[in-house]
């Protein structure tokens, strides 16, 4: 389970103006908003292929490690997440100022969901990893997902996850608002919470989804481009709101399911996510979703041109 889902130069050409301004009027429109996340750094960097090497069984082997990491380490779930997400936001696309036909609505949802099918973006993921990780880095990735205080973390939020969990979390929230917890601890769940990293990401797929949905609705509306820095810069605000409620849900989640942790367990859990191999795996997955929505934008784009619209 995500620990969030339990809350349900001086001069400017013309054309530039233009796009900013299309942009901008389409950012105005949305009613909608969402841990504050530093934008990915990282280019959209070309695959390399695996080894020709590499035995079928060596490759077999690798591909089932990567794939339970990504199970364990949150990364699926927050992928499993991604037809919500799109109907969420056409949902405030529907109910904002912007004039748009059902038809266009209808097709708007259908690129999106044709174009950021979970499937494909990790199978992208996978690929990805496969590329650029060693065996022995997965084999350590493996072997902290394995450790018991790692096992013993997945099995308290496997336990969370129901219907009575989220009414007491709730509770919980309102008490956390009249009382302040403990400094300590809190700085304890946001250090634990950074090293896992799936905030960081889910803030990351809801604002590249917001793109992809904004480069869509310019190019059906007025054919026009949004380059990348335009896109960026006009979602910054809803990035940081985005984020902002992420890592407030993230924490509450936290401070809950640590109620009965003690600090020392809770720092060998801190100590297990720090790993040099985990961090490496994390930040990998999270290249591989920004160049898979990249893709996802530029596709739309050619294909759209090469139909002849």
């Amino acid at each position: 389970m995500s620990q969030v889902t339990y809350f349900r130069g001086n001069s400017i050409s013309f054309c530039t103006k233009r796009i900013v301004g299309v942009a901008s009027a389409l950012i105005l429109s949305f009613t909608g908003g969402l841990v504050y996340a530093q934008p990915n750094a990282t280019n959209d960097v070309t695959q390399q292929s695996v080894s020709p090497f590499m035995s079928a069984k060596a490759e077999a082997n690798q591909q089932l490690m990567i794939k339970y990491a990504l199970h364990e380490s949150g990364v699926y779930e927050l992928l499993r997440q991604m037809p919500a997400l799109i109907n969420q936001e056409i949902g405030n696309l529907e109910a904002s100022a912007m004039q748009l036909t059902a038809q266009e609505l209808k097709r708007l949802r259908a690129n999106l969901k044709a174009r950021l099918q979970a499937s494909e973006i990790k199978q992208s993921i996978l690929s990805y990893l496969q590329s650029r990780m060693s065996e022995n880095q997965l084999v350590e990735v493996k072997k902290m997902l394995q450790a018991p205080d790692v096992l013993n973390f997945r099995q308290l939020q496997e336990d969370a996850d129901n219907e009575v969990a989220y009414g007491h979390m709730r509770s919980y929230k309102v008490q956390l608002q009249e009382r302040e917890p403990n400094k300590s601890r809190v700085g304890l769940v946001e250090t634990l919470d950074y090293s896992l990293r799936q905030t960081r990401i889910e803030t990351e797929i809801k604002v590249e989804l917001r793109k992809n949905l904004l480069a869509n609705v310019s190019w059906m509306k007025s054919s026009q481009e949004l380059p990348e820095d335009v896109l960026e810069k006009e979602l910054m605000e809803y990035r940081q709101r985005v984020g902002s409620h992420i890592n407030e849900n993230a924490r509450v989640f936290y401070l809950y399911l640590f109620k009965q942790t003690s600090s020392n367990d809770i720092r060998q859990l801190i100590t297990q996510y720090k790993t040099p191999e985990f961090e490496v795996f994390m930040g990998l997955c999270e290249d591989a979703i920004l160049n898979a929505f990249k893709k996802a934008r530029r596709d739309g784009y050619k294909d759209t041109a090469l139909a002849g619209n």
